[in-house]
């Protein structure tokens, strides 16, 4: 931005400017000592902090309203009667907004009291009048709830529900500040707006103000904007978040971000209109909605419409688990309308439910429609789908950071479960092996010295293997985080037939991740390729306990050589590669990157998927300055103890010698845990490459 920009700059304009993009020096330095003294406390508060979170579980709700946008859901869903949604309840606004236009709706929910807060939104539809409903559920009468309750609603309830509201409609005194959610909008809205000389906002929009004057009035807070920003962002998003119902996996997909919500309030306050159409934001603000910016489902026009869909069973309301519902519904799903809960998950998760969906789904008709913190798809199952980002720029929400929905029709990829396999010895026996590891450095010369007729890397290899090859499994299920990932991570082709190379796959541990009947039905040849005839011993045990001898091959050989190619399929016919953690170790590793290449079908049809030690995170260079030293030299210590290993931690420039072959078409690193050395958190990834 140009000096003469910044002096032609309206004050709207540089309000926003400083709120997003503005942090000097000295600030960054302050705040980066702040954050970075506080880490240990940040750290623990993660450890507890999801688990402090599911407390709240079948107690309260935790939302009191939907976070989630439904103009954008209509506008990309285009329902009729004829549609079936399945979609997470929440608070059942979003829900009531399919109802509107006749879908059939299948709405589930973990927390049984989000269900109770769907379940008597549904029979007040049902069963009282509209001047009564828009009084209960827009303007928190509780009076008039409790006056009804017992006669018109009570009895149309579901146990569960009627447990809850017996209760609860004596304990909650407002509709809007109720729930965890409800109650930390009350502090951020009515206590802090307030003590930042923000109080004006809300005797506006009672009084009545233009969207213009508004934020005209905005514009002149540039100071207390940025500060409550400062504070929302490293205070309530990292320490209040399990109220919000944020979990820490979610969190994750976006704490690189420096400046959140303070993006969160451009985005409110400055681009879109408070005062006639953002309701989430103003309901909250006011604490009750006003007739002419409300939800669709608080609309008088949409009554009579609700009460006609909800007498005639549209909507099915369940408690339990998603795979849950999904396994239980009886016609074809034309949507997936699944909010942002995929951001909770971790990718066997992801692919189970997907697996599940694709089952239920209709074959043509079909859509999947997510919201992300993430700035672009997060998981590779979810980028198999091929899905097209969603137009965002009405969401009146902006919370989330992309929005994507994938046609069931046009998915290239099979979608199958994975095993959900353990390893682990017990403690000892984990201790023992990690002993040997650790110790391994000190020991190579006296154990090197007892081997014959090896050299070079074979021999350090067996050297480092010999003697852990027994629990080398066990240990490292707690060390190779990326590994799991990578195998749920690897997209089956619907046709079969496929053709498999483990490079560095030693022990064949890999085979676990998938049963053998979906081994059977999608590859025709595997081959394990090791350097390391004691893992090989392993692996060989391993494929005969699983019936695999006729599919599976396990060579020994450096596939770096180009002796190499003499033990394996034919080059351009092997449909994935893989290496799990192998890559790090391998001395020549352009040359192991060329000879897969080699092997690779072309024109997109072969890919080489990789998981391993990272030296950088995805988003380092988003870091503050200060922060940014810390990582490289956190990095370098990472770098220097796993060398002691023969584990060469990857750059980019490892990446880049497959080039201009290979292309990139999936990144995705994320810190795990060293065992027994909990605060030691290298990163892992799992890096898809295709061959052109």
């Amino acid at each position: 931005m140009t000096k003469a920009h910044v002096h032609g700059e309206t004050q709207e304009e540089k309000t926003r400017r400083k709120l997003l993009k503005e942090l000097n020096p000295f600030a960054d330095l302050i705040l980066s000592v702040v954050m970075l003294s506080l880490s240990p406390f940040i750290m623990f508060f993660s450890m507890i902090h999801d688990k402090l979170m599911f407390k709240f579980l079948n107690k309260t709700y935790i939302y009191n309203v939907s976070w989630e946008d439904p103009r954008m859901d209509q506008r990309v869903f285009d329902l009729n009667e004829s549609d079936h949604v399945i979609t997470i309840a929440s608070a059942g606004c979003n829900v009531l907004d399919y109802i509107i236009e006749g879908s059939q709706v299948t709405a589930v929910d973990f927390n049984s009291c989000q269900i109770a807060l769907t379940e008597i939104k549904k029979v007040a539809i049902m069963y009282i009048e509209y001047d009564q409903f828009f009084e209960i559920f827009s303007k928190s009468n509780m009076a008039l709830l409790r006056e009804l309750y017992p006669s018109k609603l009570r009895q149309h309830l579901s146990a569960p529900s009627q447990e809850f509201w017996d209760d609860g409609i004596h304990s909650i005194k407002s509709f809007m500040y109720s729930g965890t959610s409800g109650n930390m909008a009350y502090v951020l809205f009515r206590v802090l707006l307030p003590l930042f000389g923000m109080g004006f906002i809300r005797r506006d929009l009672v009084t009545g103000i233009s969207p213009e004057a508004l934020r005209a009035k905005l514009s002149r807070c540039e100071y207390r904007l940025r500060s409550l920003a400062w504070i929302m962002d490293n205070i309530l998003l990292r320490g209040g978040r399990c109220l919000a119902g944020v979990p820490e996996r979610q969190l994750n997909l976006g704490i690189h971000r420096p400046n959140n919500l303070a993006v969160v309030i451009e985005r409110i306050f400055f681009n879109s209109d408070m005062v006639n159409d953002n309701y989430f934001y103003a309901g909250y603000i006011l604490g009750y909605y006003q007739s002419h910016n409300a939800p669709r489902y608080l609309r008088k026009e949409n009554f009579a419409k609700m009460k006609k869909y909800l007498l005639a069973n549209k909507l099915h309301l369940v408690h339990g688990t998603m795979l849950y519902a999904i396994d239980n519904v009886e016609t074809p799903i034309t949507v997936a309308s699944l909010l942002d809960h995929m951001d909770w998950m971790p990718e066997r998760m992801i692919n189970e439910e997907i697996t599940h969906l694709m089952a239920k789904m209709d074959p043509v008709r079909g859509k999947i429609f997510w919201r992300t913190f993430a700035d672009d798809v997060h998981a590779a199952p979810l980028a198999w789908l091929e899905p097209e980002k969603v137009d965002d720029s009405d969401d009146r929400v902006g919370m989330y950071w992309t929005t994507w929905i994938a046609q069931i029709k046009d998915c290239k990829v099979a979608y199958e479960e994975r095993v959900d396999t353990n390893q682990s010895k017990g403690l000892i026996a984990d201790m023992w092996t990690g002993l040997k590891v650790v110790s391994f450095p000190f020991l190579k010369p006296l154990i090197s010295s007892t081997m014959k007729g090896t050299s070079g890397h074979a021999k350090d290899m067996e050297s480092f293997y010999r003697f852990q090859k027994e629990g080398y499994d066990a240990f490292r299920e707690g060390l190779l985080h990326a590994r799991p990932v990578l195998m749920e991570s690897l997209p089956l082709k619907k046709e079969g037939d496929m053709v498999w190379v483990d490079i560095g796959g030693g022990t064949a541990r890999n085979l676990e991740f998938f049963p053998v009947e979906v081994i059977r039905k999608y590859f025709k040849k595997i081959v394990i390729l090791d350097i390391s005839a004691s893992l090989l011993e392993i692996a060989q045990r391993r494929v005969n306990a699983m019936g695999l001898e006729d599919i599976v091959e396990v060579v020994e050989a450096d596939c770096t050589s180009p002796s190499c190619f003499a033990s394996l399929p034919a080059m351009g016919t092997v449909d994935c590669i893989t290496m799990s953690y192998s890559f790090s170790m391998i001395p020549d590793q352009k040359a192991a990157v060329q000879n897969a290449t080699k092997l690779l079908k072309p024109k997109g049809q072969g890919i080489l998927a990789l998981a391993d030690f990272f030296q950088e995170g995805n988003f380092d260079d988003c870091l503050p300055s200060f922060s940014r030293k810390v990582r490289r030299v956190e990095s370098k210590l990472h770098k220097w103890w796993f060398a002691m290993d023969h584990v060469h931690l990857l750059s980019e420039k490892q990446l880049t010698y497959g080039e201009p072959e290979l292309e990139r078409i999936w990144d995705n690193r994320f810190r795990g845990a060293v065992p027994f050395m909990p605060f030691f958190r290298p990163y892992h990834g799992v890096v898809v490459l295709q061959r052109k």
